[in-house]
């Protein structure tokens, strides 16, 4: 009985296409299954809908095994399941949001590019979260609403003197965060 786990993808996939391997592709599965749901589930913010689209997924790969040209894995399901969400939304209905997150993960090129950009964005929107009121309010009209200095100032019956240093305290603390999380990144 084979190890299947000492295999990398490339491997699994070829045990699949040239054998029909069903534990290979059960390997896989197993391997890959949570972090497509991870990713399916927080567009579609549906625990069935999610399961349901990741399933096709992996029953396309299956389904065709002999399909040649898959150069890594990871990337073709993270695509594949673009595209699965993509054909969910044109038969249904969906809310702003899902709608703003799927097209900024559209544009995306690849899986470590998005999974990049999300920690990123997480990063940012944690540390704004923590911001004080008057200086997180500055910088998200200034960087989410593209207002200038002069109309946050107007809109806030504040100085742009002070929507400036709001402004600048905001980024202050941005670069403190992100120079932390490389310098965490560097001693791994």
């Amino acid at each position: 009985m084979k190890n299947y786990r000492t295999h990398n993808d490339q491997e699994l996939l070829l045990l699949i296409k040239d054998r029909e391997d069903h534990r290979a592709f059960e390997e896989i599965y197993h391997r890959h299954f949570n972090p497509i749901f991870r990713y399916v589930y927080k567009i579609m913010q549906d625990k069935e809908t999610a399961e349901d689209l990741v399933q096709n997924i992996f029953f396309d790969l299956w389904k065709n095994h002999a399909v040649h040209g898959i150069q890594a894995l990871r990337p073709y399901l993270f695509g594949a399941a673009r595209n699965q969400i993509a054909k969910e939304i044109r038969r249904n209905r969906w809310n702003k949001e899902q709608l703003a997150f799927l097209e900024n993960t559209l544009g995306v090129r690849s899986t470590d590019e998005y999974i990049a950009e999300l920690e990123t964005r997480l990063r940012i929107e944690t540390v704004t979260d923590r911001l004080p009121e008057k200086c997180r309010n500055v910088f998200e009209l200034s960087r989410y609403k593209q207002l200038s200095n002069k109309e946050i100032a107007q809109k806030l019956g504040i100085s742009v003197f002070t929507v400036e240093n709001h402004i600048k305290k905001a980024l202050y603390h941005l670069r403190q965060s992100i120079e932390l999380v490389v310098i965490l990144f560097l001693l791994k």
